[in-house]
């Protein structure tokens, strides 16, 4: 061998260690990451890479999707694997494994370890799968269980829709990824939960009647009911304080109004106004209109009446710059009522798809509203308003009192025109608000004005002209489960529909109390690029001898140069 193929062959070596040390390097420190999408679907959001940060010893992400699995599951377990591949990068804390549920053992230990999952909060998914002649069905569970230290956390994946594709719902699943992991993250590391309140003292919805979203809030709030109306007695001179009640008050961040239904007082409005003044968030959601279906059990018929000017809340939320109407929504697109024997469309329980697009309402299955009233929005200056929840293209409102007939069930949809389109039934305010109480007599305590705002710090509320919206159902369908115990939040035990109210709910919250601002995350959008199958079948022929010819060829050309390269150098 002469010194020149020797120096060759040396020169050749060292550029290819070279290259596999800088490689390895690279891989180790995770300091050079190439994101080719167009989307950048790869790259990692400022607030998430703030948060893995903080993520200070082994965090395990356990994903129960495995074995054979239909193809979108196994997109959706890649991209899954991907993205906490590249948490990795940032933070060799964060560890994966990926685990099949139907392969711990025979079929008790499959379905124990199952049971143990849903008992978690992962909810199986029923998949059929077309094998041949033959149709399997197959109970997967698309989630993980998020480890850290003794807490956990569980990641569902993907949520039911109405109306939309398989296809779909695996995309949507995917674009919500970083949040869903990023979230869980955020909930295992943070050392101070935010804090609600459920207001009482109005005839406010019992906690058996929020009992299941107060336990999902609990995962990663601290959740409590607060009467306004019971005052601490002073230990040494037994006298109660407004100011103590404000400062009490003041020691939660957010504050839930669930469909009272008893008047407030000058004393409640005031301290409700001063939580907002002082930079207190509010989820009101409220009936306007008397209406229950409980009526319609005992009689074919009921009269709804407004209770809005009752609750003493017009002028409040005119000030805030709303005003809720005391009239009734009716759709075209309304949700199922079960009447025992068939399951029909009730046009007082407006639908609500995600039409708007925002953070709260984004990739969320259709809402049920029970009896909603439309929202108008006046001026108030400094404040933003957004509508969050709207109807469909059909729509119409009637006043009230109204009469509400169990005959509207069986006409559906009947002969009147529904002529309204896309009225505002749920509102997000945000900005500086001016007090109710700003050039009026406020009240005062051993002779003197307590101190009061007259212009708020930014703040934000969100307003649902329902009050149901927040309510779940107890079971009474059911005999695997305990009589009266709590359903999940948007479950309609009588049709078995799942609607999106919790999910509604949950996104509420986290946007009003999130401080890092990783709501933003799920307006992330992907586009679905699926082949079309025209030009498969029309194109299939050139791409099977491209994928199988082409390879070959090019191997054989390459072996025809190299042989020739060897030949003069060896000349």
């Amino acid at each position: 061998m002469t010194n020149k193929v020797k120096k060759l062959y040396v020169w050749y070596g060292s550029l290819l260690a070279a290259v596999i040390v800088v490689y390895v390097l690279v891989q180790y420190a995770g300091v050079i990451r190439l994101d080719l999408t167009a989307e950048k679907r790869y790259s990692l959001s400022p607030v998430t890479k703030e948060l893995l940060t903080e993520v200070k010893e082994p965090m395990i992400f356990t994903l129960y999707l495995d074995g054979e699995l239909p193809s979108g599951f196994r997109k959706l377990q890649r991209e899954v694997r991907q993205v906490l591949q590249e948490f990795r990068a940032y933070n060799r804390n964060i560890l994966f494994k990926i685990e099949d549920p139907a392969a711990v053992g025979d079929k008790k230990a499959v379905r124990d370890f199952q049971e143990q999952l849903e008992f978690k909060g992962l909810s199986p998914v029923q998949v059929e799968v077309n094998e041949g002649n033959q149709v399997q069905f197959l109970q997967l569970f698309p989630g993980i269980i998020a480890t850290y230290g003794e807490k956990e956390s569980a990641i569902q994946l993907l949520s039911t829709h109405i109306n939309t594709t398989p296809e779909n719902q695996i995309n949507i699943a995917i674009q919500n990824l970083e949040y869903n992991l990023t979230n869980a993250i955020r909930k295992l590391v943070r050392k101070f939960s935010p804090t609600i309140a459920f207001l009482e003292g109005h005839d406010e919805l019992l906690p058996g009647r929020v009992a299941d979203i107060s336990r999902a809030l609990s995962e990663h709030y601290t959740v409590s009911r607060f009467n306004i109306r019971q005052f601490e007695k002073d230990s040494a001179t037994g006298e109660v304080s407004i100011l103590r009640q404000m400062q009490r008050l003041d020691n939660y961040k957010c504050l839930v109004i669930a469909k009272p239904q008893k008047p407030f007082t000058d004393l409640d409005l005031f301290l409700i106004d001063q939580f907002i003044m002082n930079g207190g968030k509010v989820v009101w959601l409220i009936d306007a209109v008397a209406a229950d279906m409980d009526s319609l059990s005992r009689a074919s018929e009921f009269m709804a009446y407004p209770i809005l000017d009752e609750l003493r809340l017009g002028n409040l939320f005119f000030r805030y710059g709303f005003r809720i109407n005391t009239n009734l929504v009716q759709d075209r697109k309304a949700a199922w009522v079960s009447d025992m024997r068939s399951v029909r469309r009730w046009i007082y329980f407006p639908l609500i798809d995600p039409l708007v697009f925002h953070p709260i309402t984004k990739d969320l299955n259709s809402i049920k509203l029970e009896f909603a009233s439309t929202i108008d929005t006046v001026i108030a200056p400094g404040v933003k308003k957004t509508p969050l929840l709207k109807t469909s293209d059909a729509t119409r409102t009637v006043a009230t009192p109204h009469i509400v007939r169990l005959a509207h069930l069986y006409n559906y949809p009947g002969t009147e025109p529904y002529p309204k389109r896309f009225l505002t039934v749920g509102l997000l305010l945000e900005g500086t608000f001016t007090s109710y109480f700003k050039n009026q007599i406020v009240p005062k305590e051993s002779g003197r004005q307590i101190p009061f705002r007259e212009e708020s710090v930014p703040t934000q509320q969100v307003v649902i002209a329902d009050g149901d919206v927040i309510k779940n159902q107890l079971n009474i369908v059911n005999p695997n489960i305990q009589k009266g115990a709590p359903l999940p939040l948007g479950f309609d035990q009588f049709t078995g529909t799942q609607y999106g109210n919790r999910d509604l709910m949950l996104n509420i919250f986290d946007y009003l109390l999130d401080d890092k601002g990783l709501i933003a995350l799920r307006n992330r959008e992907f586009k679905l690029r699926l082949l079309k199958m025209s030009r498969v079948y029309e194109e299939m022929w050139l791409w099977r001898i491209i994928n199988v010819a082409l390879p070959v060829v090019l191997v054989v050309i390459a072996g025809v140069v190299y042989t020739q390269i060897r030949k003069k150098m060896y000349v």
